[in-house]
């Protein structure tokens, strides 16, 4: 009993001690990007979220409160390791379609990234509906192609 008393406490002491431990971001992908948008996520009144074209500052889309669960879920990811790494909240994310086909939201500062097919189509369609809205931006405010 002693034995396994002592094993338990020397298991728990090592878990405790490797909260500390950072953790490299995933390596990222190969494939390039098609097109891509630097966004800004911007929190507004009453929990509303606008996204922002970082380029441009054109709104392409806004979440009221109790809509977007999955974007606001993204972020609280992203914005977690920022914060894990004493980092500031705010900033640009990178959301890029890349020539697999994957779609990637990724965060410039930390490295990390996610790619969003993981989670339901769904899911990506939406992040790739605010991908076509920030390219067709761009393509408009300066007259060329991406």
């Amino acid at each position: 009993m002693v034995w396994v008393v002592l094993a338990m406490a020397l298991l728990w002491v090592w878990g405790v001690s490797r909260e500390d431990v950072r953790y490299a971001p995933p390596p990222q992908q190969t494939a390039l990007p098609v097109s891509s948008a630097d966004l800004l996520f911007v929190d507004g009144p009453r929990g509303r979220i606008d996204v922002l074209n970082a380029k441009t500052q054109m709104t392409l889309a806004v979440f009221e409160s109790g809509e977007g669960s999955f974007l606001r879920g993204i972020l609280r990811s992203l914005v977690r390791e920022r914060s894990v790494r004493d980092l500031h909240s705010g900033g640009t994310f990178s959301l890029s379609l890349l020539d697999n086909g994957s779609l990637v939201i990724s965060d410039p500062d930390t490295g990390y990234w996610m790619a969003l097919e993981a989670f339901g189509v769904d899911n990506r369609g939406l992040f790739a509906h605010i991908l076509a809205r920030a390219v067709s931006n761009d393509i408009a405010a300066t007259g060329k192609t991406q």
